[in-house]
């Protein structure tokens, strides 16, 4: 997919440098050689940065913005793998197994992206082994998020997964203080998609929080108005406080109740 713009960038202005671990402990010289290999590329809200089935000849470090990284089930269905926020890496397991992209990453919103191209990159981790082992680490962390997020969906209701994923987005947001309101720019679907729910359950898990002057429900965003109280305070389970448990009696008892 052709880029909006292609400039020469210098990896020192980044505003997320020190998240930025490929470059942690490597010499000057490395990140020297980094910067003249860099490219900046812009994309606004909704458009892809690549497609499943492109080639992949670069791979992407987010500067500003946020990015989903989706695929799709068997019976179409769209699956959310990560939303991503500035400082974090995409696109470099297909781009270093040198096959065509996998996923898919679309802009959630106005974002800036530096780009290096696949011969550059490799490059660059021959002839600095230390970053391959900055690169293994960054993928092994990814791999155990994801082991993290299948335990959750099997083991976690729905009210604690949007309350957690929640926590996770605010997180990867850069310069916000602990209480201050932060929106997320993430809709409904794509949450419920993240979390592994149906859209449903995961809209009455965000009720019960905008119930509770947790958060408010915006067009394809949510503003977290209180995030201490949502990183540390106690909620009701999503349906727990209006359904009652259902007992079917035999009939015989249902009889001696009903005369009662």
């Amino acid at each position: 997919m052709s880029p909006q713009t292609e400039v020469a960038y210098d990896i020192s202005k980044f505003q997320s440098a020190a998240r930025l671990e490929l470059l942690q402990g490597m010499s000057q010289e490395a990140v020297h050689r980094f910067n003249a290999m860099m490219r900046r590329t812009k994309r606004r809200r909704g458009e892809w940065v690549y497609v499943h089935g492109d080639p992949a000849d670069s791979i992407y470090l987010l500067q500003k913005g946020r990015m989903k990284i989706t695929a799709f089930s068997e019976d179409g269905h769209e699956v959310v793998h990560e939303i991503l926020g500035p400082g974090e890496i995409f696109g470099d397991i297909s781009t270093i197994l040198h096959i065509p992209r996998t996923t898919s990453a679309q802009a959630l919103e106005a974002s800036l992206l530096c780009q290096i191209r696949q011969k550059d990159f490799e490059s660059l981790l021959i002839a600095y082994p230390e970053m391959s082992l900055q690169l293994l680490k960054y993928v092994g962390r990814r791999l155990k998020k994801a082991e993290a997020q299948l335990l959750n969906v099997i083991c976690k209701d729905v009210s604690t997964r949007v309350r957690e994923a929640l926590i996770d987005l605010i997180a990867g947001e850069s310069g916000i203080q602990p209480n201050q309101p932060v929106t997320i720019n993430i809709t409904q679907q794509d949450l419920a998609s993240l979390i592994g729910a149906s859209r449903q359950k995961t809209w009455q898990a965000l009720k019960d929080l905008e119930d509770s002057n947790v958060l408010k429900l915006m067009y394809r965003s949510i503003l977290v108005t209180a995030p201490d109280k949502l990183r540390h305070g106690r909620f009701p389970k999503t349906h727990e406080r209006a359904t009652a448990k259902v007992i079917t009696l035999p009939i015989k008892e249902r009889a001696r109740v009903a005369h009662a």
